[in-house]
């Protein structure tokens, strides 16, 4: 019963992750929604939300990913090798995520010295675009997760993988 109990809190730990992951995409998406239409009276309250969004995405978000690559993939490539292909996907999306996160972050950094209306608008439409493309990267990313890798936790590791894997999981996430 005890191994039961924890396999479970294995995939309930890595899924609740995507949960808030799920919930912080949708204020990403209402930032870019407010952002194009609010205007300049409500720049400096889209632009502190966008701080937000960021501190969220490169401090949290930035380590369940260094989880997923130092310990998740791993101990997966080795117990599962079947799973390779799909590692090496999940990886380079996150390089991919990582370089356009700081392409975000770099725009926003524009528009808030941009002061002639001409130019913020190029620059609304690439923050546009870049958290547009963000947002699609992580929901899609994040459903290729739960659908292949953290199935096969549930599903294809012995009692003492997946009791390794928690032991593992509780040593990195505090």
């Amino acid at each position: 019963m005890a191994h039961k109990k924890k396999e479970f809190n294995v995939v309930q730990l890595l899924e609740k992750s995507h949960d808030e992951t799920f919930q912080r995409t949708d204020q990403f998406r209402d930032l870019l929604i407010n952002l194009r239409y609010e205007g300049k009276l409500s720049l400096g309250k889209n632009l502190k939300q966008a701080e937000d969004v960021l501190k969220f995405f490169s401090q949290e978000h930035a380590g369940h990913m260094q989880f997923e690559e130092e310990i998740l993939f791993p101990y997966l490539k080795s117990h599962v090798p079947k799973l390779e292909p799909v590692i090496y996907l999940l990886h380079a999306e996150h390089l991919d995520f990582k370089n356009n996160l700081k392409n975000f972050e770099n725009l926003i950094g524009e528009l808030s010295k941009e002061r002639q209306e001409s130019d913020r608008a190029v620059i609304f439409e690439k923050i546009r675009e870049t958290g547009a493309y963000l947002i699609f990267l992580l929901r899609s990313h994040n459903q290729s997760e739960s659908e292949s890798v953290y199935k096969v936790i549930d599903r294809e590791l012995h009692d003492d993988e997946k009791e390794e894997l928690a032991e593992k999981i509780e040593k990195f996430l505090p």
